[in-house]
């Protein structure tokens, strides 16, 4: 994942020691969804230390909103998506 490019959303997923276990299926599928609607341009998912929720991991930051989610799935991740970047 590497740096994260400047766009207008970006998607921060925990990559803490135990959120990374988990957090492979939501990073693809925002991927996977920002490829679709074509947002790659102004949308990005990128990776943040360790928040300290690992009990609800994995979790997922929107900086735009200023809002977690915690243990954020493949269904789950679609709905964020759906409610806060379309």
């Amino acid at each position: 994942m590497g740096k994260v490019k400047k766009a207008k959303h970006t998607i921060l997923v925990c990559d803490g020691k135990k959120c990374c276990r988990y957090n492979e299926e939501a990073k693809d599928c925002f991927k996977m969804l920002l490829e679709e609607s074509g947002l790659t341009d102004c949308c990005s998912v990128g990776k943040m230390k360790c928040q300290g929720m690992c009990k609800k991991a994995p979790v997922v930051y929107l900086p735009v909103y200023d809002v977690y989610k915690k243990e954020v799935g493949k269904k789950k991740a679609k709905k964020i998506f759906e409610e806060y970047i379309v």
